[in-house]
């Protein structure tokens, strides 16, 4: 199991909203600006408040949690994710240029198609992805305060 800790922001019948703890300090810190890691993947991060989780446990508002999800699943999920329309894109393409060799069009048309029909069959897999879904296995009562990052502890300090 791949286990990370995280905070409940709310609860929604069997799932949770969760705010998953910064990392610990890597010791590359600048105490005036920050992690730089962070800031980095601040720049390609969607604005997400949350991520929602399977909650089997009485977990409420501001308790610290364990969440985990099976290395297995993550592992299927992410060569579905990423192998099956990579895989197809490039089926496509050879059988577009095999089919009409002089012309590249077929392939790059045979390339798209692949690609397209890859994320068709990803989404008829949803039941793949909610096997995946990480899951609450311990519960700690706590301060509803938010997580403190190793560079904003040092700020307050």
């Amino acid at each position: 199991m791949i286990e990370t800790e995280a905070q409940v922001i709310r609860v929604d019948g069997r799932h949770a909203w969760v705010k998953i703890k910064p990392h610990t300090p890597c010791g590359q810190c600048d105490p005036k600006t920050g992690c730089k890691s962070v800031a980095v993947s601040r720049l390609f991060a969607q604005a997400q408040e949350g991520f929602r989780v399977q909650s089997p446990l009485s977990s409420k508002a501001g308790d610290l949690v364990t969440v985990a999800v099976a290395e297995q699943q993550l592992l299927k999920t992410a060569v579905w994710a990423y192998g099956v329309p990579l895989l197809l894109l490039i089926a496509g393409a050879a059988l577009g240029q095999w089919l009409m060799p002089q012309s590249p069009v077929y392939s790059v048309l045979g390339a798209c198609i692949g690609f397209v029909v890859g994320f068709v069959l990803l989404k008829q897999q949803h039941q793949l992805a909610a096997s995946a879904e990480p899951v609450i296995v311990a519960s700690r009562h706590s301060s509803p305060s938010p997580f403190l990052s190793p560079c904003q502890m040092k700020r307050k300090s």
